[in-house]
């Protein structure tokens, strides 16, 4: 049946084999892309790019301030009749001013 509509049988033939290589190129280069290694950035040396060294050494990555010298503040105390309500209405009569 598709034979009576098909008039140009070589042109289907080059479209179909072009189609299936397209589909394989795609396929493979998908396939090396998500499983090959992540690249690595160059390290920065000299003075090109003078904040992108090596970091420094009192940076604790797993730390509560990630290595910076910051003091928490200490917490304000609750004003009675202080709810969440009023908070809200003071900051957004602060924002309107």
């Amino acid at each position: 049946m598709i034979a009576r509509f098909d008039h140009r049988p070589m042109l289907t033939a080059l479209l179909a084999l072009s189609t299936t290589v397209l589909v394989v190129v795609v396929i493979t280069l998908s396939t090396l892309l998500y499983t090959s290694a992540p690249a690595v950035s160059p390290p920065s040396i000299g003075s090109g790019n003078p904040g992108a060294g090596a970091a420094p050494k009192v940076m604790d990555a797993g730390g509560e301030n990630y290595g910076w010298n910051v003091q928490p503040k200490a917490a304000e105390p609750a004003q009675t009749g202080d709810s969440a309500l009023e908070r809200h209405q003071k900051l957004v009569n602060d924002y309107a001013r």
